[in-house]
């Protein structure tokens, strides 16, 4: 791709994009995002109906904090497979590859959650109490299907993307929306005791997966030969892209068992753990607004003109979701959200409340880290794309460390305040290091 001046001069009209071709595209990718996240706030609620609420739901932030790492390198496979498809064999090489990756993810995966590894992962690393031990077990086991059905949906998904029919991404959420509806409303008196959360999240991400297996191979059909002129990529170049991007994924979730062993020493760590995983579900569901700009750089971005359309773009879908997490953090609006709505004991509902207000910066950071990180990635330069992640990671981890030595008093809203800095660090080096780096810099 050639981002030169003279082609950006030649051909700005061209490439920039009426706003309505932009909102076609986008606004599916974000509806399925923020449905994704909704879908967290279902499990928080069916937890909150089971017979130890405040228990269930410190044990499912921990076990899903140390499931996050092993699932998140499928996400950046997932990037990895859209920015190198360019038909039917180069899909199909990606694809093998990622599955490759999830072969091993999940070798590692299993000796966690069915070895005596995980006492010393649960109990000495996140240093959970052993009441919330004995439920993250059973918890983490069942979530050890979330690599595999996340592998199958980031796949399947590259070529409903690439044909622009991101409609149907929406509609295979809405399934899934559908499918943790029904769940939630079941398993909680079925199954009082039992892994409640994780259950609901798998039967949802297996009706999502498989929908998108169902219509990128079914109903829009496949994708095109390459044409002669076009190079196959082998496994060793696509690894050699997409394991930073995996590494970066993985780094970044990394901060989330470090936060719940903080939130652990705090003056009464199960309330805490409680509000950051009820806070936190619901600020996703705006944060996620901002999680598909990169396929819009990859997509849509070819010069300067298109590229500051989308960079424009981005921070007013950041600021908007902001401003929804700001006002949703007022008590009276808060205390409605989460006690009447989702339903959390009532002694969470304060922690919830501080964890939204001291979160409410994220979607707007992340907003640029994903634009900016983007042009990063569509450059080829997926290894800073690592090193902003791994900054994200060490900034939150030494924040949420810091402030749990020394205010353990602030409970939840130190995790949150630490997630918010970690992304405005990934924001600030992806923005330095387009600026910086001769490829991209052709784009300010």
């Amino acid at each position: 791709m050639d981002y030169s001046p003279e082609t950006s001069s030649v051909y700005a009209s061209s490439f920039r994009q009426p706003l309505a071709a932009l909102l076609k595209f986008y606004v599916p990718l974000a509806a399925a995002s923020m449905l994704m996240m909704l879908t967290h706030s279902v499990v928080s609620g069916a937890m909150a109906r089971t017979s130890y609420p405040t228990v269930a739901l410190a044990a499912y932030s921990a076990s899903y904090s140390i499931v996050a790492v092993l699932e998140s390198p499928i996400y950046g496979m997932g990037r990895m497979c859209l920015t190198f498809t360019q038909g039917r064999k180069s899909f199909r090489k990606a694809g093998q590859v990622t599955f490759m990756v999830l072969g091993v993810l999940l070798l590692v995966l299993a000796v966690i959650c069915w070895t005596p590894v995980s006492g010393p992962v649960f109990k000495g690393m996140l240093g959970v109490s052993e009441e919330v031990y004995k439920m993250a077990v059973p918890s983490m086991r069942v979530l050890m299907l979330w690599p595999i059905w996340s592998a199958f949906r980031s796949v399947f998904q590259v070529p409903i993307v690439i044909k622009k029919q991101t409609v149907w991404l929406t509609i295979n959420m809405v399934v899934r929306v559908i499918v943790m509806f029904i769940a939630a409303a079941i398993l909680p008196g079925l199954w009082p005791v039992g892994p409640v959360g994780a259950s609901i999240l798998m039967l949802g991400l297996a009706a999502e997966s498989l929908l998108a297996l169902v219509a990128s191979s079914k109903i829009i059909g496949p994708l095109e030969e390459e044409t002669p002129d076009k190079i196959i990529p082998r496994s060793a170049v696509l690894l050699k892209f997409g394991l930073p991007l995996a590494i970066a994924s993985s780094v970044q979730t990394l901060g989330r068992p470090i936060i719940t062993a903080s939130l652990s020493k705090t003056i009464n760590p199960e309330v805490a753990l409680a509000g950051y995983q009820v806070a936190t579900s619901f600020s996703f569901i705006f944060t996620s607004l901002t999680y598909n700009i990169y396929q819009l750089v990859v997509v849509y971005v070819k010069d300067k003109d298109s590229f500051k359309q989308i960079r424009t773009f981005s921070v007013v879908l950041g600021t908007m979701a902001l401003a929804c997490l700001w006002i949703s953090s007022v008590p009276q609006i808060g205390t409605w959200i989460f006690g009447s709505i989702i339903k959390v004991p009532q002694e969470v509902v304060p922690e919830a409340l501080k964890a939204v207000a001291s979160v409410a910066m994220m979607p707007f950071f992340a907003s640029l880290a994903e634009c900016f990180g983007g042009i990063l990635m569509l450059s080829r330069q997926a290894v800073w794309v690592t090193v902003a992640k791994s900054g994200n990671m060490l900034a939150s981890s030494l924040l949420v460390i810091t402030l749990a030595r020394f205010c353990p008093v602030m409970g939840a809203a130190i995790g949150a305040i630490s997630l918010a800095a970690g992304s405005g660090v990934e924001a600030l080096i992806c923005w330095l290091m387009v600026r910086r780096l001769p490829v991209c810099r052709q784009l300010l």
